[in-house]
């Protein structure tokens, strides 16, 4: 049953298309064949993670309480 609960949890997650150009997949290609996982595993990864960059900078660009202009 906790098989069951797993696959459907991952099987929920949301999907995107991405287009790339030749020279980026085959770059992608061969980092995720060094790193020995699957192309879309690290694509999720790398776009994981500069979502949580782009947060983290517009997170700090953001005034704090109170020192907004008056």
């Amino acid at each position: 049953m906790l098989y069951t609960a797993i696959s459907s949890e991952l099987m929920a997650r949301p999907r995107i298309t991405l287009t790339v150009s030749d020279d980026v997949y085959q770059y992608l290609n061969e980092w995720a064949d060094r790193e020995e996982r699957p192309l879309a595993n690290l694509a999720a990864y790398l776009l994981s993670q500069a979502v949580r960059e782009h947060q983290e900078q517009n997170e700090s660009a953001k005034p704090k309480k109170g020192e907004g202009t008056a």
